[in-house]
């Protein structure tokens, strides 16, 4: 009976649900009868509040079915009506997680009231639903030696606290909220240098917020993450980075992204302050830890388009243009760079696109000083040991009390702190607590979290995103109209840009550029309505376009940028790849040469791509070969190089087309990635963190990129022969040594990454920097003393000749060695400090030699000079310059002057060709 009633009340709720979406629509003008099935078979959205979980991903997709143009903004007001919903359900979903809690809280009280504790896997039971009602990490709940009845009683007093009364505060329009969080972080400029100080520093606003703007909700999942630093100053350089630029930005300069590595800058920093303090091997030392819960709530993003200077950046670029008007004289020019200097200190010289995330971060932080030097691994491993008592303090409503039976005093500041000694050290443990974003006045972590929820006038920026605009790229798209010349104003930012910075930059043709964009979304207009009828056709039109595309403007940046990035487009390519999975009638070897040649290596550089993956492993899988399965053992890793390479040697014996050399690279370079990530995603899930270390190190030497997880460049033979040979021979003697010392097998793997490469080119010190950075980072935890102490004397200069030799002592099992050898370079170094002074009369006769042997080979620095090698003495050739070399080669059949004879003399000299004696160039005149 209950059963048949409740059927009709189960459409009676659709049906309500139904009419509240078609109410939304109607209030936005929008039609229901078009727009109702357009969210269903789009987005699968039938009912109002799944609007909330959509993202700007997904407003792309409906804007791409607009009929008028006036509809894009009702879809954006659409969006808006139900996210301005979505903080009140984040609230009230929050309340109901605490009702919840308090439940599962009642329910274990009533167990153990009853008396049957005796059933042990019961309360364990309900004793893991309370802690994840109550979302506490397994690792911070009490453990199992501490009485139930007193984890109830500080569970009920975090609860209450929970509850705890905060000064009521009105939510802020989106609008407003983006303006002031953070002091307004989001629409201010970063000045993209070299040095990471210029990208923390505080700017002006540079953008106003756009028309129809709209908050959306988070992309990101709530993270706990550990740092460790031995200085302060690069503790206080990465806590003020991750404020300033937040996650993603870090991770990207961290690997190179920008250019350069904050970690390797905060680790010379670190160095030149410990080697200015040292005044003898039992120097005092520095050891912080800090975990911090990076907690998201809500994102945005700036569109392209929608970027548009602040009144005050804008005037000053007029006032720029002004400058460029007045006659040209040596006044003007340094006034201009001066001016122009100015500007990018003021207000930044690119524009953040986001995805900007707001919300709160919480910190714990643990800080050693005053002991020795030898003691700073047993200090990491009690440091670590107090900092997690600490947090599980916050965590299990124990508030204050932490190891030992300190209490910390009583504060409502933003930070708290507590002192621990360790007797066996004779050392303090200083711990603290702050807090970015939520109440200034909570002091506890369920306070604060509760407070960050409940309004968002407590939320800061917490991660400003990865994409940059440069601001002559904002004028040339947004602002054309303000300047009277937008492409010689455009051309001025970017020339002064690269002066001062030393960075490349570069700008289309303004005319050509803005051409080629117009033509572009008039094309995805086309493509917009195109259903799958005749892929090989269809596909050549696509490909026809690309390359008028790359023609105009001389690159690939619009194919890529506007149209893959294009949700039409993205669809269209899918549908393609689909239909021909599904039907036997299509001609699917060529069409997948044709996607090839359409998304490879394109593709990768757009980030909003999700099927990525499945299309690009369907267009390199061969007609008999099936799914790739995992790969979980080393010996199926080489085999399957084997093959890869054993296939590619086939393609170059009997082909000697280049476009078929290129293909059969591209494939080699896809499945060797896809094998590669395979073993190590099942490395990962097995343990095996210092194995996974050991093959990435080695695939960094052919060009791995750590973060995307790709090769930056087309394999060949020579990177194919290194992989398999080096992993295989590395592996080996790494398991040998890990069965006879574990430190010896730590220093083969650190010694390894240290120096392993394709060819003989040597490795550069700012490369060893970033490899030694990364394999810091992955063995943080598990660092044996030994090699610890190794790494610890690598100085400001680095001295990277005696740390491999020091390895290489670790490796042969001679610890002692290495010990004496770091005191000897102490006592150099004091002996080298005594004698600065009688040393500077024999530094300026070096000089003097020098300039002597300088004169003595004018002639041969003339004939460099003339052949255009003088860049490249005494530095020597690198990996970059032998792709030229074999670019010229096939691009050219005759030099045509003395500066390209060198590269094609080395050309045939590499392929062991006799004609290189008569190799003689060919200009216009000849």
């Amino acid at each position: 009976m209950d059963t048949a009633e409740s059927i009709p009340d189960e459409h009676l709720l659709k049906r309500e649900k139904r009419q509240d979406l078609q109410e939304m629509l109607t209030e936005v003008g929008l039609a229901a009868e078009y727009w109702l099935p357009t969210l269903q078979e789009q987005l699968g959205v039938t009912c109002a509040q799944a609007l909330q979980h959509l993202e700007e991903k997904d407003l792309l997709k409906l804007k791409s079915q607009a009929q008028h143009s006036w509809e894009t903004g009702a879809l954006e007001k659409l969006l808006n009506l139900s996210h301005s919903n979505s903080l009140s359900k984040l609230q009230e979903s929050q309340k109901e997680k605490q009702k919840q809690a308090q439940q599962e809280l009642q329910g274990l009280k009533d167990f153990v009231s009853e008396g049957r504790q005796q059933q042990e896997e019961t309360e364990r039971t309900k004793e893991a639903q309370l802690r994840q009602a109550m979302e506490i990490p397994r690792e911070y709940w009490p453990p199992p030696k501490e009485p139930l009845t007193e984890v109830m009683e500080n569970t009920w007093k975090h609860l209450n606290l929970m509850e705890w009364t905060l000064p009521k505060r009105q939510n802020l329009p989106d609008g407003d909220l983006v303006r002031w969080a953070s002091g307004g972080l989001a629409l201010q400029g970063i000045y993209k240098t070299k040095y990471q100080k210029d990208l923390i520093e505080k700017r002006e606003e540079l953008l106003c917020l756009p028309k129809n703007f709209s908050v959306f909700g988070p992309q990101q999942g709530a993270q706990m993450e550990t740092k460790e630093f031995s200085s302060s100053q690069a503790e206080s350089m990465f806590t003020r980075s991750l404020e300033k630029l937040g996650f993603s930005v870090i991770a990207s300069v961290n690997g190179g992204g920008w250019g350069f590595s904050l970690e390797a800058n905060m680790d010379h920093n670190q160095h030149s302050e410990s080697q200015e303090s040292q005044q003898s091997h039992s120097e005092h030392s520095y050891f912080c830890t800090i975990k911090f819960s990076y907690i998201p709530l809500a994102s945005c993003y700036f569109p392209i388009d929608q970027l548009q200077f602040s009144n005050a950046a804008l005037q000053e670029l007029k006032c720029i243009e002004d400058l460029l008007g007045q006659p040209e004289g040596p006044d003007t020019l340094l006034l201009l760079r001066c001016r122009t200097e100015a500007f990018f200190h003021k207000f930044g010289s690119h524009a953040n696109q986001g995805p900007l995330h707001l919300g709160g971060i919480y910190w714990w932080k643990a800080v050693s000083e005053g002991f020795q030097s030898e003691q700073l691994a047993e200090v990491k491993q009690q440091s670590a040991e107090a900092l997690d008592i600490y947090i599980r303090g916050s965590y299990s409503g124990i508030g204050k009390k932490i190891a030992a039976g300190v209490n910390v005093s009583d504060s409502h500041s933003k930070m708290a702190s507590q002192s621990i000694n360790f007797q066996n050290l004779q050392t303090k443990v200083q711990l603290s607590v702050t807090h970015t974003g939520g109440p200034p006045e909570a002091d506890d972590l369920a306070q604060w979290k509760a407070g960050l929820i409940a309004s968002n006038q407590t939320w800061c920026v917490i991660d400003r995103g990865l994409q940059l605009v440069p601001i002559w790229d904002i004028i040339l798209s947004s602002h054309r109209s303000d300047f009277k010349d937008p492409l010689l104003v455009a051309n001025c930012l970017k020339d002064s840009y690269t002066a001062l910075t030393g960075l490349t930059a570069q700008i289309q043709d303004g005319e050509e550029f803005l051409s080629a964009v117009k033509e572009a979304k008039v094309f995805l207009e086309d493509v917009k309505s195109w259903e799958v009828s005749d892929p090989e056709e269809q596909l050549k039109k696509v490909i026809n376009f690309m390359q008028i595309l790359n023609q105009k403007i001389k690159n690939y940046d619009t194919w890529i940028n506007i149209c893959l990035t294009d949700c039409n487009m993205q669809n269209f390519l899918v549908n393609i790849v689909n239909s021909c999975k599904e039907s036997s009638t299509h001609n699917t070897k060529f069409i997948k040469s044709q996607l090839r040649l359409l998304l490879d290596p394109h593709i990768y550089r757009v980030t909003d791509f999700p099927q990525t993956h499945s299309i690009m492993q369907w267009i390199f899988q061969s007609e008999s070969h099936q799914e790739q399965s995992n790969i979980s053992h080393f010996s199926e890793l080489i085999k399957t190089l084997k093959d890869i390479q054993n296939d590619f040697m086939e393609i170059m014996i009997k082909s000697e087309l280049q476009e078929t050399v290129e293909d059969a690279q591209r494939k080699a370079t896809y499945e060797v990635s896809l094998s590669l990530n395979a073993f190590l995603e099942n490395l990962r899930e097995t343990d095996q963190p210092d194995t996974q270390l050991l093959l990435l190190c080695i695939a960094s030497g052919a060009g791995y990129h750590v973060v995307n997880n790709t090769f930056q460049y087309l394999l060949g033979f020579d990177e194919l022969d290194y992989l398999l040979h080096e992993m295989q021979t590395a592996h080996d003697k790494y398991q040998e040594l890990r069965n006879l010392c574990s430190y010896r097998a730590q220093a083969f793997l650190v010694l390894t990454g240290l120096t392993t490469t394709v060819g003989i080119t040597a490795i550069s010190e700012e490369e060893k920097s970033k490899r030694l950075s990364l394999m810091r980072h992955h063995m943080e935890q598990s660092l044996s003393k030994e090699v610890a102490h190794v790494l610890t004397k690598l100085g400001a200069h680095h001295n990277w000749e005696n740390l491999e030799k020091d390895l290489q002592l670790l490796i042969d099992g001679d610890y002692e060695a290495t010990v004496s050898s770091l005191q000897m370079e102490d006592i150099k170094k004091q002996l080298k400090s005594l004698s600065h002074t009688n040393k500077q009369p024999h530094v300026a006769d070096d000089n003097r030699n020098n300039r002597t042997k300088l004169i003595e080979n004018g002639a041969f620095l003339s004939l460099l000079q003339r052949l255009g090698l003088e860049h490249h003495y005494p530095k020597r050739l690198g990996r970059a310059d032998f792709h030229l070399i074999c670019k010229n080669s096939v691009y050219n059949t005759q030099p045509s002057s003395e500066q390209e004879l060198p590269f094609y003399f080395l050309q045939k000299l590499l392929v062991l060709d006799y004609e290189l004696r008569y190799l003689v160039f060919k200009d216009g005149r000849n």
